[in-house]
């Protein structure tokens, strides 16, 4: 499958998991790549981002700064809400509230762009997925691949 090709990473990334708290580990490091690629194509010297021990959080501070205007606000919260629920996943042995967030996520999601139908899908956890679909979409589109 193509890396490129964001659906196609996505799958090629998710297929098989069974494992719910493993998805969302796997779909905050997918978003994390595409931040990270965002920052690298943003960057004159690529190599020092690269380089740079920078946290999700940073990366995302920093993408933002540099292409607040190239995606919706949605996004920018969108993405701090699943790095809310790793963080919350991380950190905390019962999963009640990880699901809440995770509800919430697909819920601003839904509330803010357009979603395939997920029964459409042959995957575990199909809301969700599409939900880090359209965001992961969204930061590759800023990069360039659509």
């Amino acid at each position: 499958m193509d890396k490129d090709v964001p659906i196609f990473h996505l799958f090629q990334t998710l297929e098989n998991i069974n494992d719910f708290e493993l998805t969302i580990l796997k779909c905050h490091l997918l978003v994390e790549e595409a931040l990270t690629e965002l920052l690298a194509n943003k960057s004159e010297s690529p190599k020092y981002i690269l380089e740079a021990r920078l946290t999700f959080a940073n990366k995302l501070q920093i993408s933002r700064a540099l292409a607040d205007t190239s995606c919706e606000p949605w996004v920018w919260a969108a993405i701090s809400m699943l790095n809310k629920t790793r963080n919350r996943l991380a950190h905390n042995l019962t999963s009640s509230e990880v699901e809440a967030d995770v509800a919430k996520f697909v819920l601003f999601i839904q509330n803010n762009q357009l979603m395939w139908p997920a029964d459409i899908l042959d995957v575990r956890n199909r809301d969700f997925f599409w939900a880090v679909f359209v965001v992961f979409k969204e930061i590759r589109s800023v990069v360039g691949v659509e």
